[in-house]
């Protein structure tokens, strides 16, 4: 599954949660930082602080279980300081890992679903999507409440 899974793959998981840093470092700049964090897009979704915290797992979620090796649990509380930390937390125990690793399947659970998935397809087509996807509910949650954040700050690749 190796031979499957790019090296460019496993790289992105990990620029991406340089991503969430970058923006979690803004953030943490504005004195409203906490009031940005609370928002939620809908009354049933998760609020910004914990869509942030789940991206951050979904990184050590896309890497650690197909390498066979533990992740940090979310924080209890979701502020800037605790957020930072838990991206330190999992950058140091996802830095170390390579494509060539990452050779597991995985037997997780998607929602109320129950899958076996090869690493290959865990990681492309369930854990770095839903990283992506909850990086996107954050970066939506501080759009609406006014935090001035743009493309460029998602994806560090955009330049206005």
């Amino acid at each position: 599954m190796a031979d499957e899974l790019s090296s460019a793959v496993v790289e992105s998981v990990k620029y991406y949660l340089n991503r969430i840093e970058h923006i979690l470092k803004r953030l943490d700049a504005d004195q409203e930082a906490g009031r940005y964090l609370a928002v939620k897009l809908a009354p049933d979704m998760l609020d910004t602080g914990f869509n942030f915290a789940v991206a951050i797992k979904f990184a050590a979620r896309a890497l650690c279980p197909p390498a066979k090796r533990d992740m940090p649990e979310i924080p209890e509380e979701q502020n800037c300081a605790t957020l930072l930390a838990y991206v330190q937390e999992v950058r140091s125990v996802i830095a170390p890992i390579t494509v060539n690793e990452v050779r597991a399947p995985v037997s997780h659970i998607a929602g109320d679903g129950k899958l076996h998935q090869s690493a290959e397809d865990y990681i492309t087509k369930f854990a770095l999507p839903n990283m992506i996807f909850h990086i996107t509910m954050a970066y939506a949650g501080l759009r609406h409440a006014g935090f001035s954040i743009g493309k460029a700050d998602f994806d560090g690749l955009h330049v206005y």
